[in-house]
Protein backbone atom coordinates (compact mmCIF):
# COMPACT_ATOMS: atom_id res chain seq x y z
CA UNK A 1 0.00 0.00 0.00
CA UNK A 2 2.85 2.40 0.82
CA UNK A 3 4.57 1.58 -2.48
CA UNK A 4 1.35 2.25 -4.40
CA UNK A 5 1.03 5.67 -2.79
CA UNK A 6 4.64 6.46 -3.62
CA UNK A 7 4.16 5.44 -7.25
CA UNK A 8 0.89 7.38 -7.48
CA UNK A 9 2.58 10.39 -5.88
CA UNK A 10 5.51 10.18 -8.31
CA UNK A 11 3.12 9.89 -11.25
CA UNK A 12 1.16 12.88 -10.01
CA UNK A 13 4.35 14.92 -9.65
CA UNK A 14 5.47 13.97 -13.17
CA UNK A 15 2.08 14.89 -14.57
CA UNK A 16 2.22 18.19 -12.70
CA UNK A 17 5.65 18.88 -14.18
CA UNK A 18 4.37 18.24 -17.70
CA UNK A 19 1.33 20.39 -17.05
CA UNK A 20 3.58 23.14 -15.73
CA UNK A 21 5.73 23.02 -18.89
CA UNK A 22 2.64 23.21 -21.11
CA UNK A 23 1.21 26.01 -18.99
CA UNK A 24 4.50 27.91 -19.28
CA UNK A 25 4.36 27.67 -23.08
CA UNK A 26 0.74 28.81 -23.05
CA UNK A 27 1.65 31.72 -20.78
CA UNK A 28 4.38 32.78 -23.21
CA UNK A 29 1.93 32.58 -26.11
CA UNK A 30 -0.62 34.62 -24.18
CA UNK A 31 1.99 37.22 -23.24
CA UNK A 32 2.99 37.75 -26.86
CA UNK A 33 -0.37 36.91 -28.44
CA UNK A 34 1.31 34.46 -30.79
CA UNK A 35 2.72 30.93 -30.80
CA UNK A 36 6.17 29.82 -31.94
CA UNK A 37 4.59 28.00 -34.89
CA UNK A 38 2.76 31.16 -35.98
CA UNK A 39 5.97 33.13 -35.56
CA UNK A 40 7.92 30.81 -37.85
CA UNK A 41 5.19 31.18 -40.48
CA UNK A 42 5.11 34.98 -40.22
CA UNK A 43 8.89 35.19 -40.55
CA UNK A 44 8.96 32.44 -43.18
CA UNK A 45 11.64 30.42 -41.39
CA UNK A 46 12.01 26.67 -41.05
CA UNK A 47 13.78 26.39 -37.72
CA UNK A 48 13.01 28.80 -34.88
CA UNK A 49 16.44 27.99 -33.38
CA UNK A 50 18.37 29.24 -36.43
CA UNK A 51 19.36 32.71 -35.23
CA UNK A 52 21.07 33.77 -38.48
CA UNK A 53 18.02 32.93 -40.60
CA UNK A 54 15.74 34.67 -38.11
CA UNK A 55 17.88 37.80 -38.14
CA UNK A 56 17.99 38.00 -41.95
CA UNK A 57 14.26 37.35 -42.40
CA UNK A 58 13.32 39.75 -39.63
CA UNK A 59 15.42 42.56 -41.06
CA UNK A 60 14.04 42.02 -44.56
CA UNK A 61 10.40 41.85 -43.46
CA UNK A 62 10.75 44.73 -41.02
CA UNK A 63 12.20 46.98 -43.73
CA UNK A 64 9.76 45.77 -46.40
CA UNK A 65 6.84 46.72 -44.17
CA UNK A 66 8.20 50.12 -43.10
CA UNK A 67 5.27 52.58 -43.24
CA UNK A 68 7.65 55.34 -44.43
CA UNK A 69 8.29 53.23 -47.53
CA UNK A 70 4.61 52.49 -48.14
CA UNK A 71 4.50 49.38 -45.97
CA UNK A 72 2.04 48.35 -43.31
CA UNK A 73 2.56 49.28 -39.67
CA UNK A 74 0.26 46.37 -38.74
CA UNK A 75 2.43 43.85 -40.62
CA UNK A 76 5.61 45.40 -39.25
CA UNK A 77 4.21 44.98 -35.73
CA UNK A 78 3.39 41.34 -36.50
CA UNK A 79 6.99 40.80 -37.61
CA UNK A 80 8.25 42.35 -34.37
CA UNK A 81 5.89 40.21 -32.24
CA UNK A 82 6.97 37.07 -34.13
CA UNK A 83 10.63 37.79 -33.42
CA UNK A 84 9.91 38.56 -29.77
CA UNK A 85 7.97 35.30 -29.36
CA UNK A 86 10.84 33.27 -30.80
CA UNK A 87 13.28 35.08 -28.52
CA UNK A 88 11.02 34.18 -25.58
CA UNK A 89 11.18 30.58 -26.81
CA UNK A 90 14.99 30.74 -26.80
CA UNK A 91 15.02 32.09 -23.25
CA UNK A 92 12.57 29.39 -22.16
CA UNK A 93 14.68 26.64 -23.74
CA UNK A 94 17.86 28.02 -22.15
CA UNK A 95 16.21 28.11 -18.73
CA UNK A 96 14.90 24.57 -19.21
CA UNK A 97 18.39 23.32 -20.15
CA UNK A 98 19.92 25.06 -17.12
CA UNK A 99 17.31 23.49 -14.83
CA UNK A 100 17.94 20.03 -16.29
CA UNK A 101 21.69 20.50 -15.84
CA UNK A 102 21.17 21.57 -12.24
CA UNK A 103 18.92 18.58 -11.57
CA UNK A 104 21.51 16.24 -13.10
CA UNK A 105 24.23 17.71 -10.87
CA UNK A 106 22.01 17.36 -7.80
CA UNK A 107 21.24 13.74 -8.72
CA UNK A 108 24.97 13.07 -9.17
CA UNK A 109 25.74 14.61 -5.77
CA UNK A 110 22.95 12.57 -4.20
CA UNK A 111 24.33 9.38 -5.76
CA UNK A 112 27.86 10.21 -4.57
CA UNK A 113 26.51 10.92 -1.08
CA UNK A 114 24.70 7.57 -1.00
CA UNK A 115 27.84 5.77 -2.19
CA UNK A 116 29.86 7.48 0.54
CA UNK A 117 27.30 6.51 3.19
CA UNK A 118 27.26 2.91 1.93
CA UNK A 119 31.05 2.77 2.00
CA UNK A 120 31.08 4.27 5.48
CA UNK A 121 28.50 1.73 6.68
CA UNK A 122 30.48 -1.15 5.13
CA UNK A 123 33.73 -0.07 6.79
CA UNK A 124 32.09 0.39 10.19
CA UNK A 125 30.46 -3.04 9.80
CA UNK A 126 33.84 -4.63 9.04
CA UNK A 127 35.42 -2.97 12.06
CA UNK A 128 32.71 -4.32 14.36
CA UNK A 129 33.22 -7.79 12.84
CA UNK A 130 36.97 -7.58 13.58
CA UNK A 131 36.27 -6.66 17.19
CA UNK A 132 34.12 -9.77 17.66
Amino acid sequence: MCITRTVDSAAAQAAAGNTKAVAEGDRMSQASGITVDESTKILNIEDPNNKDELSKKFEHLFNANDPKKGGSLYLQAKVIRARERIEMHWAQEKLKAEQEELMAKQEEQHTESEAFEDKKADSSGKESDKQK
